[in-house]
């Protein structure tokens, strides 16, 4: 086994549970995949935690549908783990991963398989029970970080190739060239696409304020005072 998984099984047990959960943080893609080739699940773990979002933000500008995203999301992600053979350039698992989750997105959206769920299988299952972040993930996970419902209307109304780069750089907090990588864009249009989507997301929340303001003012009682009976 490579020295970098081996340090970190050394002092696996020094850590808590929480800490252990992110001891493959520090590693690249490559090294992660290559961990999970060798059979360290925590090192898939590490994957699933940093792609999770990003896949889900995918399915979710095919289908138009968080609930229905996360379900692509977590199909996709194992689909993944079982195809990780047949990459052969590990440096590429970005777009790689992208185009999976795509693919099952939009099979789900022709309805080829949405009458008939998805089955999991016994390597399914396995996978799931030594994969934490996989198992366990809420819906409202890709949202995280935008609370506020002005904001995720504003986002929600864009339209999908300006909200996926907008989430995966302020939302997942992805490095520009990172984001390009996973989209199979040059940098020069995922920075485009930023700007004119800031740009865009301001004009909508512009208008929702100026919407609220008008609501709050037509539902305000009257003041006019009243006069004193004589």
């Amino acid at each position: 086994m490579p020295l970098f998984f081996r340090s970190e099984r050394k002092s696996a047990m020094r850590q808590t549970p929480l800490t252990k959960s992110r001891r493959f943080a520090h590693l690249e893609d490559e090294q992660l995949v290559l961990g999970a080739l060798l059979g360290e699940m925590g090192a898939f773990d590490e994957l699933v935690q940093r792609f999770r979002g990003a896949v889900t933000a995918v399915a979710y500008g095919v289908l138009g549908s968080r609930e229905a995203a996360e379900d692509v999301a977590q199909e996709s992600l194992l689909l993944a783990f079982k195809a990780l053979p047949q990459l052969d350039d590990f440096s590429k698992f970005a777009g790689w991963m992208c185009a999976i989750t795509r693919h099952r997105a939009r099979r789900v959206a022709r309805r080829e398989d949405r009458n008939e769920a998805y089955q999991q299988s016994q390597m399914d299952r396995l996978i799931l029970e030594h994969t934490a972040s996989l198992a366990a993930h809420p819906v409202d996970e890709m949202m995280r970080g935008i609370e506020q419902a002005a904001v995720s209307d504003a986002l929600a109304r864009l339209q999908p190739e300006y909200r996926i780069v907008l989430q995966l750089r302020y939302v997942e907090e992805w490095r520009v060239g990172r984001i390009a990588d996973f989209l199979s864009l040059p940098i020069t249009t995922v920075k485009w696409r930023l700007h004119h989507g800031r740009g865009l997301m301001r004009r909508q929340l512009t208008r929702y304020s100026e919407e609220d303001y008008d609501g709050r003012n037509d539902t305000k009682p009257s003041r006019t005072r009243q006069r004193r009976p004589q």
